[in-house]
């Protein structure tokens, strides 16, 4: 961090903390106490009236009032997809303090940003999330930057079911969390269709600054109106026993769950909305006699498939 960056910063904790003291300061921007000392009477100098109190710290003037605070691009989104996340909470009181948080935010903003944050809000959404969000997706900002300029975007995107990599020129319509990871919708010129490309098995991004007609893809809430009524989806229960219950906490999520119930002597019975029988057969295989499923008859017969094609394989 250069000096001018590390000043406004600077000025920028006065302004929100009540008191500081130089060796946070000095803590948080890695510099020596005699740097902190030295910014601080560059900021006196330029007319900001700080007070500072022996033993005590750094506080502003009360009758000071700072300029309203600019945000880049970059912050300003990181703040409009938390809103997202925040909006799926139960929490009443913390949703509506955050959007009034917000308003005051975006009302800082250049007339470019506020269009900008704009043309994202129906193209991206978050699925219902009930647990703690854990890694990070690549490309988030570079995607979000095309889907609001309609540029086309050439990618590299590995398939894991065939284990390889293809070049695709896609047109970006939204962004989509569910199971713990973004997806990018968008128009696969290659395939002619709607595709669906997790961030994370992108190993390239390149902006073609080709631009195309959002209009004529729709937007994300479309596509997902539509594809919820083209996929058919199975809802699934099963009952674990209370030794296994403890290791799905994080795998559930790719699978559909929605709710869970305690059982007698420790058991839960979870629920799942799932598109697939194979794939959750597979992974309840895995939990032996510590998963029973309850329903459908339909999932017990795959299962039970599934136990005979392992059972030719291992003689």
């Amino acid at each position: 961090m250069n000096r001018f960056d590390r000043i406004t910063a600077i000025l920028l904790q006065l302004q929100a903390k009540r008191l500081i003291t130089a060796q946070q300061l000095a803590d948080q921007f890695e510099v020596s106490l005699r740097t902190v000392y030295r910014d601080i009477r560059t900021l006196e100098t330029a007319g900001v009236p700080i007070i500072s109190e022996t033993g005590l710290g750094y506080f502003l003037d009360k009758g000071y009032r700072l300029p309203p605070v600019m945000f880049n691009q970059e912050e300003a989104l990181a703040l409009f997809v938390a809103e997202k996340f925040i909006q799926q909470a139960n929490d009443d009181v913390t949703k509506r303090a955050y959007k009034n948080a917000l308003y005051k935010i975006k009302a800082v903003l250049n007339s470019k940003e506020k269009d900008h944050l704009e043309s994202l809000n129906k193209r991206i959404d978050v699925q219902h999330v009930k647990h703690n969000v854990q890694g990070s997706d690549p490309w988030l900002l570079e995607v979000q930057q095309a889907i609001a300029s309609s540029v086309v975007l050439e990618i590299n995107y590995f398939t894991p079911s065939r284990s390889r990599s293809s070049l695709r020129q896609v047109e970006p319509i939204g962004l989509y969390f569910y199971s713990s990871h973004w997806h990018l919708i968008a128009w696969c010129r290659i395939k002619d269709d709607y595709r669906d490309f997790r961030l994370d098995r992108i190993q390239s991004l390149q902006n073609t600054q080709q631009w195309f007609d959002q209009r004529q893809r729709g937007d994300l809430s479309s596509y997902l109106a539509q594809s919820k009524q083209q996929v058919e989806l199975y809802t699934v229960e099963v009952r674990f026993s209370s030794s296994v219950a403890l290791y799905t906490h994080e795998q559930r999520y790719w699978y559909g769950y929605l709710s869970e119930v305690k059982g007698k002597e420790g058991a839960v019975d979870m629920t799942f909305l799932t598109h697939s029988m194979d794939y959750i057969a597979r992974w309840l295989l895995g939990y032996t006699n510590g998963a029973q499923v309850l329903r459908p008859k339909a999932l017990k017969q795959k299962m039970c498939l599934l136990m005979l094609e392992l059972q030719e394989v291992i003689g």
